[in-house]
């Protein structure tokens, strides 16, 4: 059995106990488009993996629920729904949301609740690439698969060099760490790697497939602000570190705005899913 990274599961469990819901407000409404076909989120990309012999799923690192939810109303059919997650503050917003059409617990990703072979489908948004231990996830992730059954998900990667990018990890570089976060590292750094991500699944999965997703993001100075303050990046720091960042960020980007005043602040991810052999 794995055990926890107590500085790595207790940030990430504390921010999402705190701030429940602030993925699926930072990436629920932000269209994109793969192989010519838009969607309107990358929720509502990993919810197009699901078919019509689907009978059920599960959405690891479920949050609030907002993937589920799309699972439930793209499929005209009775899908069993599973959520698992570590916060209980984000699961509580996800049982507002759904009620019952959801079987919802607080666990681990590396140590999984559920019997094998018992999903035809495993999801993940945004979360795999965070994970203590992936090695581990990935063995879960398989045993709980149906042979034949899909894992897909969508991961963070290194995004496009932009002004306003490189004036915000300058900001950030100049703040010191909260001291009780100070040895928390975000995630495994193959995985914001194609070749990474690809051998990481080849190892227990066949027919992987990896795709680049690209969201454009233009926003208003104090619009970039407010989503920029959804991320873990100052959260990391000492709260009263914060304010500093901001008042140097917004103080040294009006050049980076557009004759609109917006400015542009592209993403980076990508959408993978294979096939448990």
């Amino acid at each position: 059995m794995t055990t926890p990274s107590p500085s790595v599961e207790g940030f990430l469990t504390q921010f999402h106990n705190s701030r429940p819901g602030l993925s699926s407000k930072a990436f629920g409404s932000r269209p994109l488009s793969l192989r010519g076909q838009v969607y309107a989120s990358t929720y509502d990309l990993l919810a197009s993996a699901v078919t019509n012999e689907n009978e059920s799923a599960l959405d690891l690192a479920c949050g609030d629920g907002f993937l589920l939810a799309r699972l439930g109303s793209h499929v005209n059919q009775d899908l069993a729904l599973f959520g698992l997650d570590m916060s209980a503050g984000e699961l509580a917003l996800a049982a507002l949301r759904l009620g019952k059409t959801a079987s919802l617990l607080v666990g681990r990703a590396q140590s999984l609740p559920y019997r094998a072979s018992q999903f035809d489908l495993v999801l993940c948004h945004m979360a795999l690439m965070l994970m203590h231990d992936p090695a581990a996830v990935r063995s879960e992730v398989r045993r709980t698969l149906k042979s034949g059954g899909k894992f897909a998900g969508v991961v963070g990667a290194s995004p496009p060099p932009s002004p306003t990018r490189s004036r915000y990890l300058q900001a950030l570089s100049r703040c010191a760490r909260d001291p009780q976060w100070e040895t928390v590292q975000l995630g495994e750094p193959r995985l914001r790697t194609r070749e990474g991500l690809v051998n990481f699944l080849s190892e227990e999965f066949s027919d992987v497939v990896v795709e680049d997703l690209h969201l454009p993001l233009r926003l208003a100075p104090e619009e970039l602000w407010s989503w920029l303050s959804d991320m873990y990046d100052l959260y990391l720091l000492r709260p009263q570190d914060r304010d500093a960042v901001k008042d140097e960020l917004l103080g040294s980007i009006s050049s980076d705005c557009s004759a609109d005043g917006r400015i542009e602040f592209p993403l980076s991810m990508r959408y993978f899913h294979a096939t448990a052999k």
